[in-house]
């Protein structure tokens, strides 16, 4: 069962006051699986919305990749 409400921190501190250590233990998990959920959510949109080479930014790496291996080999 969900139930949305606005209520006070003040109110939701007696609240939390007022559950059995089972319940306790139950809205510990809940809050962090949720914190959790979030952290991997905010990593997850961060790498997606990284900035990417270009094709020609990729293309100029190889061919620094190749100079470099051949320079080596000298």
């Amino acid at each position: 069962m969900q139930a949305q409400e606005n209520i006070s921190f003040d109110r939701l501190v007696s609240l939390v006051r007022g559950l059995s250590n089972t319940q306790r233990a139950q809205l510990r998990a809940e809050i962090d699986r949720l914190e959790k959920e979030t952290a991997d959510d905010s990593l997850e949109e961060f790498l997606l919305s990284a900035p990417t080479f270009s094709k020609n930014q990729i293309k100029k790496i190889e061919e620094t990749r190749k100079a470099i291996d051949q320079w080596q080999k000298n």
